[in-house]
């Protein structure tokens, strides 16, 4: 059961007492209804001097930290000419030493470090689970799993972290469907991706021992394709492998790495923090809890305005190389120079988006948002993750009268030291 994912007693948790409980809700009550709405000055949210920065010029020569020059890219147009552009190379930066990061889940290039037509063969293995057919045909599972977890988060009383009892466990229990992962190894993946994903949290040696361990476990459910479950990607992969030719072992390894980590970290950490933008702006919110028909167009604002990795520095995005001279922006970029494009910046482009910094649940075109990329290498999970965002945000907004945060925004505690700044948790209460 999807119940088993949510702490227990055994876990060191006691129950509140229905009581205390009681006390301390009306205490947040009161003290909900005294928040004003958000200043912009919350951790899902781009910090003002890095907007400031972005705003000056959409095309601009800045110095990295190790000091070489590159390019920054923070224009909606100009980040879409670049992410749509073969002239631009991931795979030259790759090359060059360029690392999306530092932790160990980008240890060995992946497919978001190759260009076509490497990258196209590889993705396409794996388009078909995530196939808008595929997608609606699993809806109504994730609607299922959403409904026993909403039940438990129920059955528990308020206050409840949502961020342990919703927010990843539904994302990891639809990809662990989706992939053909056994979902009672769990416990397994969870730490690993944690760890992979880990800056600094992590001892370097500590984080790549669980990749290598995540790895011989993947490897380990893909080698014989009688224990990939029909119909799952592990099962195209493996077919794709074994029969057709078309894929190597390390390649199917590969995938399965990629989409289980992001396919679950990426989702569960918008799910929290989305929910916490809207929380946030309860005036708005109000609006969407009188016309839950309204959540999916409200579903792109929050993916628009909340960024999961909020940064001090404004000269970071992904890193591309020219393997030409290119016009861009009024400016003539030679080849073999350092390109570092920002989705989120184009986001916050105010030739696109009026008053770009305020989150606004009726702005029009919050659908031209990148937040899942641009071009060939747009993410392969954007419809599903939207489908998940959806479901759970109707499902607590029905089930879950009167929502909202147990702690006021500023007094949130975030992680740190990972690729995600993430939620520790997400407490919130409401209407008994």
């Amino acid at each position: 059961m999807i119940g088993s994912l949510l702490p227990s007693d055994e876990d060191g948790r006691e129950p509140q007492p229905t009581a205390a409980r009681t006390e301390r809700n009306d205490a947040v009550a009161e003290a909900s209804q005294a928040l004003p709405d958000a200043d912009n000055d919350q951790e899902y949210f781009v910090p003002a001097e890095v907007r400031d920065l972005w705003r000056q010029t959409p095309v601009r020569q800045v110095k990295t930290k190790n000091g070489e020059t590159a390019w920054l890219i923070t224009g909606m147009a100009e980040v879409r000419a670049v992410l749509s552009d073969p002239r631009f190379s991931r795979a030259e930066a790759h090359r060059r030493g360029a690392r999306t990061g530092s932790a160990a889940v980008f240890a060995r290039p992946g497919m978001h470090d190759l260009d076509p037509p490497e990258h196209t063969r590889l993705r396409q293995a794996a388009t078909g689970a995530f196939s808008l057919r595929r997608i609606r045909a699993l809806r109504p599972r994730i609607e299922e799993i959403t409904a026993e977890l909403i039940a438990v988060v129920r059955e528990a009383g308020p206050p409840v972290d949502l961020n342990a009892t919703l927010c990843f466990p539904l994302p990891v229990a639809v990809i662990c469907e989706i992939l053909g992962v056994p979902y009672e190894d769990r416990h397994l993946f969870r730490p690993w991706s944690e760890q992979i994903t880990s800056t600094n949290a992590y001892p370097p040696e500590q984080a790549m021992a669980a990749r290598r361990a995540l790895v011989a476990y993947l490897t380990g459910l893909a080698a014989d394709a009688d224990r990939c479950p029909e119909g799952s990607l592990l099962r195209d992969l493996v077919t794709a492998r074994d029969t057709e030719g078309r894929l190597t072992a390390e390649e199917v390894v590969q995938i399965v790495f990629g989409v289980l980590v992001a396919g679950h970290e990426t989702t569960a950490n918008m799910l929290g923090k989305g929910l916490v933008a809207l929380l946030d702006h309860s005036s708005q919110f109000e609006t969407v809890r009188t016309d839950p028909s309204r959540v999916p167009a409200v579903i792109d604002e929050v993916l628009r305005y909340v960024v999961l990795s909020p940064s001090t520095d404004p000269h970071e995005g992904l890193h591309l190389v020219t393997v030409t001279e290119v016009e861009l922006g009024g400016h003539t970029i030679p080849p073999h120079s350092e390109i570092l494009v920002s989705p989120t910046a184009a986001n916050l482009d105010p030739r696109i988006f009026p008053d770009p910094d305020r989150f606004d649940l009726e702005r029009a075109n919050a659908d031209a948002h990148l937040a899942f990329g641009y071009g060939a290498h747009r993410c392969l999970g954007a419809q599903l993750a939207r489908v998940e965002m959806e479901v759970a945000y109707a499902g607590l907004l029905r089930e879950l009268p009167g929502l909202r945060l147990n702690t006021p925004p500023g007094e949130l505690a975030y992680t740190s030291g990972m690729i995600l700044k993430a939620l520790r948790t997400l407490p919130v209460t409401w209407d008994t």
